[in-house]
């Protein structure tokens, strides 16, 4: 069984980080565009637009625009005998049905359904702006008293803050009218934003099109952005660029296209014959890079194996994916993981995918060396992929063993169970019966072209590693660690502007590392910023905290949200002790434990230990216990 060598290689499928789709302009994120703007630039008006973190209440506005609620725009949607109305609200006050009632003589006013609100608008809950045409709209009195007021611009991530001047000109019909009740409302602080986001903020085949769904008549345009980014990828691969050629159709009956077909590259791809190196040095090639439509979600409520039936949600149908496909060089799972673990590094210094956000997955072909190989579908997370190809790998060395034989087919990876399930017989190329695109042209790129993307390019993370052993005289291990992390290394460049460079090094590959592996944390997830890690260098650098003290401070940092220096101060621990209060602690420890003190002299390592141990404890972190050592040492060989 030792003998029996596995060959892997990888089909990864990125979402470029596009704002369109490949092949037409609906959106590839939900909710993010801020058709608002527009509509107020075409209409003259003199506003002021900002983008911000996720708001779903009119406080979370409020704060993220610094206004008050009462200046916030509060767009109620409802329905009178069928017809809607719009109510245009201060954000801190609720509508007074009863008032609403009496102006317009209505019994039968109610609040609209969230399905309503999408038919009416063309927005989902709590993302209407007030600028609808052709919809009624009451505004109360209180919000005009505002000099400036501001709303949404038609997603929960954007505002826009006008004059209320201006503000009544970017409507196309209003009344105003006391509708609002007199209590103000109060902030409550009860939801999780988190958790409710993705499911405000997306609907199911909400962002479709003719083009993106297939329709009769409809034709592709290709998205030049997606060829750039592609284009970026590839050359930071090192692969040789192809400057001509064709999309092709890939004949593919599943109900995740809706043509019956997948636009891709098959003949000639974007990229060919490139690399890239693992930690060790090892290279694996890359076979090719090419770009095509990503496939539709498809839902199985009760798990893939035991649903009855399917949803299709098309919103993913037709995002820009580049795939990138291996040469069967890796030998182990692990090294599959750590080249998935480079590849994404390379993706965060181009810009052209951010994780959380864009898509990346994983088909892996494994085969036990001599014997038929197996594709495991649609892997998402580096650690599936590692726990699948280690199951596979172990199902197909026992079947050898069993004497059994290995059919060629898809296998599907279920994290829950660790384990891969049969889905169908692989396809052959043949299978798929791709033909030249036909209302789509050959694509050129100029040599110039190419010239003009590869000098836009970053300092990529070999460049790095070399530049930091170079420029800072770091050891090859820091260097290339920080360059293996395009967050880390840049926070290093802010860092060694004010600080020693090697204390920097030394201070992020270890213990701030340590920190984020330990939590299972990024450091753009963990909240802790390049201003506060600086602060707590500069106070080690000038010696005014200990190492240990600095390390507690970034676990607080990364742990409780606490400032670094809030943290020393409340814990005493921004004064070191000096070398003579040193010296007299070690005085003092020796004589209170003659008999270790003699044991060491003996060449017992485990006393000097103890002895260390009792004078670093009598400081509670205000000593250095390199510095302590050194004095102890010097005490005991007296």
């Amino acid at each position: 069984m030792k003998d029996l060598k596995p060959v892997i290689g990888l089909e990864i499928h990125l979402q470029l980080n596009t704002q369109s789709k490949l092949f037409c302009n609906c959106p590839t994120q939900p909710g993010r565009l801020a058709w608002v703007k527009e509509l107020l630039e075409k209409k003259g008006l003199e506003f002021e637009y900002l983008e911000h973190g996720l708001c779903l209440t009119c406080f979370d506005s409020a704060r993220e625009r610094n206004l008050s609620p009462e200046q916030i725009v509060k767009a109620l949607v409802f329905a009178s005998d069928g017809k809607p109305i719009i109510f245009l609200l201060p954000g801190d006050r609720r509508l007074d049905l009863k008032k609403a009632k009496e102006f317009l003589k209505s019994e039968n006013l109610r609040p609209a359904t969230p399905e309503e609100v999408l038919e009416f608008t063309g927005c989902i809950v709590g993302a209407v702006p007030p600028t609808i045409d052709g919809i009624k709209k009451i505004i109360d009195e209180k919000l005009l008293k505002n000099e400036k007021v501001s709303f949404n611009a038609g997603n929960h991530y954007s505002g826009i803050i006008i004059s209320a001047r201006e503000f009544l000109k970017s409507l196309d019909s209003f009344e105003k009218v006391d509708i609002s009740s007199e209590e103000k409302l109060k902030e409550k602080f009860t939801e999780n934003k988190s958790e409710k986001a993705p499911a405000i903020e997306d609907l199911p085949n909400s962002r479709t099109c003719p083009t993106c769904l297939g329709m009769p008549g409809s034709k592709p345009v290709l998205n030049e952005k997606a060829v750039e980014m592609g284009l970026k990828v590839a050359l930071g691969l090192n692969c040789k660029i192809n400057e001509e050629f064709y999309f092709s159709r890939k004949t593919y009956f599943y109900p995740d296209l809706a043509k019956n077909f997948q636009i891709s590259q098959y003949e000639i791809p974007l990229g060919v014959g490139g690399e890239l190196l693992l930690k060790n040095g090892k290279k694996i090639r890359i076979r090719r890079a090419h770009l095509e439509e990503d496939p539709a979600a498809l839902v199985h409520e009760g798990g893939l194996h035991e649903s009855n039936y399917c949803l299709i949600d098309y919103n993913r149908s037709g995002i820009p994916l580049l795939e990138i496909v291996t040469e069967p060089d890796l030998e182990t799972p692990q090294e599959a993981r750590e080249f998935l673990d480079a590849l994404l590094n390379l993706l965060n210094y181009l810009e052209v995918f951010e994780l959380g956000k864009n898509v990346l997955k994983v088909d892996t072909n494994v085969s036990i060396q001599g014997f038929e190989r197996v594709e495991v579908k649609n892997v998402t997370g580096f650690k599936a992929v590692e726990d699948a190809l280690k199951f596979e790998i172990e199902r197909q060395k026992e079947l050898i063993a069993e004497g059994k034989r290995q059919a060629r087919e898809t296998r599907g990876f279920e994290e829950a169970s660790g384990k891969t399930k049969s889905l169908r017989i692989k396809e052959t190329e043949e299978d798929y019966g791709y033909i030249f695109e036909p209302d789509l042209t050959k694509i050129a790129i100029s040599k110039e072209k190419i010239a003009e993307i590869k000098q836009q390019l970053p300092e990529l993370p070999e460049q790095k590693a070399k530049r930091l052993m170079k420029d800072f005289k770091l050891s090859e291990y820091d260097a290339r660690v920080l360059a293996s992390d395009f967050e880390i290394g840049k926070l290093f460049d802010q860092a060694s502007k004010k600080i020693e460079a090697r204390l920097a090094a030394r201070f992020l590959t270890r213990e701030l590392l340590a920190v984020l592996n330990y939590d299972r944390l990024s450091l753009k997830d963990s909240g802790i910023s390049a201003e506060k890690i600086i602060q707590l260098l500069e106070l080690l650098q000038e010696k005014k905290i200990t190492e240990k003290a600095a390390k507690e401070a970034l676990i607080k940092m990364a742990r409780e949200k606490i400032s670094p220096l809030e943290f020393l101060q409340k814990a005493g621990l921004t004064e070191k002790a000096g070398e003579e209060e040193i010296e007299r602690a070690c005085e003092q420890v020796i004589a209170q434990n003659p008999k270790a003190a003699q044991d060491f002299k003996k060449g017992e390592e485990k006393a000097f230990n103890f002895l260390l141990g009792q004078v670093v404890r009598r400081f509670k972190g205000k000593a250095e216990p390199r510095f302590v050592q050194k004095i102890l040492e010097r005490k005991l060989k007296k």
